[in-house]
């Protein structure tokens, strides 16, 4: 079996990189590398988000739902959710700014303290996002085939690098094509085998009434989630990358669309399929370790092999495009310094410097802490979306903000949820009060925003005048103000794990309030530090 899949393996290898090279004729500019050519097609569109989202539902969904049961859909159905929002509400605006990265956009109003610092934000945490599905192969290969963690990880981001690095952002839309036609297949050929002839309800196997229940996790899991997952719709520069390089905006959003259709597939196999396991394989090792061990018992070694084929292929899927959407920030905002020459060759070259930057944090942080996934999800999210989220919110929103105000919204976010998971020694379930980290971090970027603004402008802003605005300003206020007053009242009862995610959507409510309510008292001249012609300028031939 091992020779077998090494052989499947190069042989895909070199596939992809045959892929990649016609991908590179396409990507002939600078432009075309970072953003297609602006040229993609809905089915194009289609291809890379069901991948992307794809890929990343089925390694938390396997673990969850072998661990919680059937309540795990959950998790893919918020990721659904965002990428619907995303292409109904986002693809508009920013691809009328010419969107590259959230951290050139935040530079081109905020400054470029702002703009580094968001940068090396996402530079740092897209590793950890990454990382997830990498580990979900590489614990799928030790099991069946002995292969050894680093060796694995080390494989899968040199390849990523060497295909991606080839054509930017046409390398993805040609591999990925391949990728989630072998990660399907593995798939269904998993769920073949696991759930044939399988009683996935059996109450005789069933570890607890709450394992077949749809919402066993939890309501204050299930709100993390969601919530997790629309946070994450204002910071998914992956998704943004993808879907602006669409044609048109209409072509955008129906590939979003036609892909959460398909995506219903990918949120329900893997937890039944981690339910499957759970009931025959008693273990107190996670989902990911022993779903392969089951189905060694229940497929024959070709299925194995082609399961093991479709999990390395969903680890290429997810860590392309996140690996070139982190070395993106790097090398187009935080590398590409004022003095350096700003041709289309150099950025390039500092993207791909980024990108092996990127694999190397890949390898560390796997090893740094392989059995703690979870906390790397925690961790990577409170960094990035107490940075990004925000200071995209008010580029959008809230002309009245200042360069000051941003960068010490995103300091004070950044630090304080590091310093809230940090009291409980980074642990991925404990937090003070409850209170996930995730919510600590963005709330204070948001309060820090909010009351810097008001303080800063004190004085030159009027009230919005009558109409829809004001109204839904007032009504933001008052669910801020009523939320706030029933917090003792939540601490101390039944729902007490609801805290922080009410406290959040009070400090949430209280930042739309204001932005809604103020406006210049004076017609304010708002200038981009980087205007779109200047970037589209500087990275094309």
């Amino acid at each position: 079996m091992t020779y077998l899949f090494t052989v499947l393996v190069l042989g895909y290898t070199a596939l992809l990189l045959i892929l990649s090279q016609q991908a590179k004729k396409r990507a002939a500019t600078a432009g075309r590398f970072f953003d297609g050519g602006r040229s993609f097609g809905t089915w194009r569109v289609f291809v890379l988000m069901t991948a992307l989202w794809g890929a990343s539902m089925f390694s938390i969904e396997l673990d969850t739902g072998f661990s919680q049961g059937l309540s795990a859909v959950w998790f893919g159905i918020s990721t659904i959710i965002a990428s619907l929002f995303i292409a109904c509400f986002l693809l508009k605006p920013f691809r009328k700014i010419q969107y590259l990265t959230n951290s050139n956009l935040i530079g081109r109003r905020y400054g470029t303290h702002a703009r580094d610092f968001a940068a090396l934000v996402i530079g740092l945490t897209f590793p950890i996002f990454a990382m997830k599905n990498v580990l979900a192969a590489a614990s799928f290969l030790h099991v069946i085939l002995g292969w050894n963690l680093p060796v694995v990880l080390i494989a899968t981001t040199l390849l990523v690098i060497l295909y991606v690095s080839l054509g930017g952002m046409w390398s993805l839309a040609y591999v990925q094509v391949a990728n989630l036609g072998v990660f399907s297949l593995g798939l269904g050929v998993a769920a073949y085998f696991v759930l044939h002839n399988h009683p996935v309800f059996n109450p005789a196997v069933l570890p607890n009434s709450q394992f077949s229940s749809w919402f066993g996790v939890g309501p204050a899991t299930l709100l993390v989630w969601l919530g997790m997952s629309l946070l994450n719709s204002v910071s998914a520069q992956a998704e943004f990358q993808t879907i602006s390089a669409a044609k048109s905006v209409r072509q955008g959003r129906l590939g979003v669309v036609l892909s959460s259709m398909a995506l219903l597939g990918f949120a329900i196999l893997p937890v039944l399929m981690g339910m499957a396991a759970r009931e025959s394989v008693h273990s107190n090792q996670g989902g990911l370790l022993v779903f392969p061990v089951y189905l060694t018992e229940v497929a024959p070694h070709w299925a194995v092999v082609l399961t093991g084929l479709g999990f390395w292929s969903a680890a290429l899927i997810w860590c392309a495009p996140l690996m070139f959407s982190g070395a993106s920030s790097f090398g187009l905002d935080l590398f590409n310094r004022k003095g350096s020459p700003h041709t289309a060759v150099s950025v390039r070259r500092l993207t791909r410097w980024a990108m092996i930057l990127q694999g190397a944090m890949i390898v560390l942080y796997a090893l740094a802490r392989p059995g703690e996934l979870a906390w790397w999800a925690v961790f990577g999210l409170t960094l990035r979306n107490a940075a990004i989220v925000a200071p995209t919110v008010a580029f959008l929103l809230w002309p009245l903000v200042r360069e000051r105000t941003v960068i010490a919204s995103m300091v004070l976010g950044v630090g304080m949820g590091f310093a809230w998971n940090a009291v409980t020694g980074f642990s991925a379930t404990v937090f003070p009060f409850g209170i996930n980290p995730m919510w600590v971090g963005t709330g204070t970027g948001m309060l820090v925003l909010m009351v810097g603004t008001l303080v800063e402008n004190w004085g030159e802003m009027c009230w919005t005048p009558a109409g829809l605005k004001r109204y839904l300003g007032m009504g933001m206020g008052l669910l801020g103000g009523g939320l706030l007053a029933i917090s003792p009242w939540i601490e101390h009862s039944s729902l007490s794990s609801l805290l922080g995610c009410e406290l959040f959507l009070a400090v949430m409510g209280f930042f739309f309030a204001a932005i809604f309510l103020t406006k210049a008292a004076r017609v304010m001249d708002v200038t981009e530090n980087i205007t779109v012609s200047s970037v589209m300028e500087m990275i094309q031939n």
